[in-house]
C-alpha cells in the first residue's frame, strides 16, 4: 500500500500558517516580477480566479473582494516543504519526494496495520507539528493513491483509504477523467473523442484498446487503476541531467553591469545546487534573452556553452566563468529582459578527472566553496557572496507583496512575549 501527501493549496497555506488572522479571507500568490497567480484559497477559486491568470487582469476582481496578494516567498516554502519531508520519513521506511509540495510513502503490507488509524494518524500529527493544511490518500498503486487524495479533498476530508475493490470501484465511478494523475490534454481529448469521461469508463476498456490508443504510459496507468502497480518509489533522487537558474528582470537592462550582477547571482545558485548534490559540471551555457512580445524591440536571444576545462561546482570558478561567457555575448542596443545559467554534463564529484601537468588546485576551491556554504548556512543565504553579484541589485525581479522569510532569517523570526 502507498500514500499520498500533498499541502493543501501549498503557497498559501505556507502564508496563513504565521498570519492566521487571514484565513477566510480571498488570498492569492503571485509568480516571479509579480506577473500572474500561482497559488489561490478556495476563497479566491470561489470568485473565478484561476490559475496562471495575469495580475493586470483580475486586479479589478482582487480588490472588489478585498484580497490578500503575496509575492513568491521561495526561502520560506522550500523550508515548510523540508519540514514537511521529515515528518513524513517517520511514518515509513520509504519515501519519495514527488515535489515541492507532494510526497509518496510505502506502507508495506503489514499484517494488522489498520490503514485507516495510520492515515489520521499522519494527516493529526503532522498539521500539529508543521500547522500545514495537508492531505493523505492510500491506495494499492502510487495512481490510486494520488487519485485517493483528490478525491479526499473533493469530500472535503483530510485523508481517505482505497484498500478494497469496492471503495475503489465507488470513488473511481463519477471520479473526472481529466482529474486522474498522467491524463494530460491529448489523452483527455483522445479518450473524450472515444465517449470516456471517468476513471471507471477507463478502467473498464480492455487492455488491448490501451495499448492500441495510448502508449505504454496509459497501460500503465490503466493496470495502476486496476490495483497493479507499474509504477515504484524511488527513495534516492536521480541525479539532475542538468541545472538551471534564471530569472526576468524587474525591467529592460541595456548596460552590461546589471546583467553582469545577475548572471554571478545565477551562478551562484546553480554551483550552490551541484556541491548540494554532490556533483560537478563539464559544461555551462549563459544565455540572455529579449521581450518577445514587444514587437517594437529588436529580438536577440544569443546563447553559449562552455566546456569546462576540470568539472566545477565552486562559486568562484562558475562566476568568473560565466561572466566571460556573458561578455562574448552581450551586444550593446537591445533592451534584455532575461538571463540565466544552466550547467548540464554533471558528474558525480569523486569521478572528477585531473590533468597531472595541470596546476589547478582544485582543494583550495572546495575549501573556499565549503567555507561559504557553512556562513550562508548559519547566517543566512547570501551572507558571503562573490563582490560581482553587486549590492544594491536593482534588476532583481519584483516583489511588492512579499513576506517575511520568517523561518529561514534571523531578523524575521516571530517573537512573543
Amino acid at each position: 500500500m502507498f500514500a499520498h501527501v500533498d499541502i493543501n493549496n501549498c503557497y498559501v497555506g505556507c502564508e496563513t500558517l504565521f498570519k492566521p488572522q487571514l484565513k477566510g479571507r480571498v488570498i492569492v500568490v503571485l509568480s516571479n516580477n509579480d506577473g500572474c497567480v500561482i497559488a489561490r484559497s478556495n476563497e479566491a477559486k470561489a470568485i473565478g480566479i484561476k490559475m496562471a491568470d495575469a495580475e493586470f487582469m483580475v486586479r479589478k476582481n482582487l480588490a472588489e473582494h478585498d484580497a490578500v496578494i503575496f509575492s513568491t516567498n521561495y526561502p520560506l516554502y522550500a523550508d515548510m516543504s523540508a519540514r514537511l519531508m521529515n515528518n513524513l520519513a517517520r511514518y515509513t521506511y520509504t519515501l519519495m519526494v514527488y515535489s515541492i509540495d507532494e510526497a509518496f510513502m510505502a506502507l508495506g503490507n503489514i499484517y494488522g496495520l489498520d490503514l485507516e488509524t495510520r492515515a489520521k494518524a499522519i494527516s493529526e500529527n503532522v498539521v500539529h507539528n508543521t500547522g500545514l493544511p495537508i492531505t493523505v490518500g492510500v491506495g494499492p498503486t502510487l495512481s490510486l493513491a494520488k487519485l485517493a487524495n483528490k478525491a479526499a479533498k473533493k469530500r472535503k476530508r483530510d485523508y481517505l483509504v482505497l484498500d478494497t475493490p469496492e471503495k475503489i470501484d465507488n470513488v473511481l465511478k463519477d471520479f473526472p477523467i481529466e482529474d486522474v494523475w498522467g491524463v494530460g490534454h491529448a489523452y483527455y481529448q483522445k479518450l473524450i473523442e472515444n465517449g470516456i469521461t471517468t476513471a471507471g469508463e477507463f478502467r473498464n476498456r480492455k487492455a488491448d484498446w490501451v495499448r492500441q490508443h495510448m502508449t505504454v504510459q496509459g497501460w500503465r496507468l490503466h493496470q495502476e487503476l486496476w490495483g497493479k502497480p507499474c509504477n515504484v518509489i524511488r527513495d534516492v533522487a536521480e541525479r539532475s541531467k542538468g541545472i538551471e537558474s534564471s530569472q526576468s528582470f524587474n525591467t529592460y537592462q541595456t548596460t552590461l553591469e546589471g546583467i553582469e550582477e545577475a548572471v554571478a547571482m545565477h551562478a551562484a545558485t546553480v554551483s550552490l545546487k551541484l556541491r548540494q548534490q554532490k556533483g560537478m559540471a563539464l559544461n555551462v551555457t549563459v544565455y540572455l534573452r529579449t521581450n518577445k512580445h514587444n514587437v517594437k524591440h529588436d529580438q536577440h536571444y544569443p546563447s553559449i556553452t562552455v566546456k569546462i576545462p576540470f568539472a566545477a561546482n565552486s562559486t568562484h570558478e562558475f562566476t568568473r566563468i560565466c561572466v566571460q561567457a556573458l561578455r562574448a555575448i552581450w551586444q550593446p542596443g537591445y533592451n534584455y529582459l532575461k538571463t540565466g545559467v544552466r550547467a548540464t554534463g554533471i558528474i558525480p564529484a569523486g569521478e572528477v578527472q585531473y590533468n597531472l601537468y595541470s596546476d589547478h588546485d582544485n582543494e583550495r576551491e572546495q575549501r573556499l566553496a565549503a567555507l561559504m556554504d557553512d556562513l550562508n548556512l548559519r547566517y543566512g543565504r547570501g551572507t558571503l557572496r562573490i563582490a560581482a553579484e553587486g549590492y544594491e541589485k536593482k534588476w532583481i525581479m519584483k516583489q511588492e507583496y512579499l513576506s517575511k522569510q520568517y523561518t529561514t532569517n534571523w531578523k524575521d523570526i516571530i517573537i512573543t512575549l
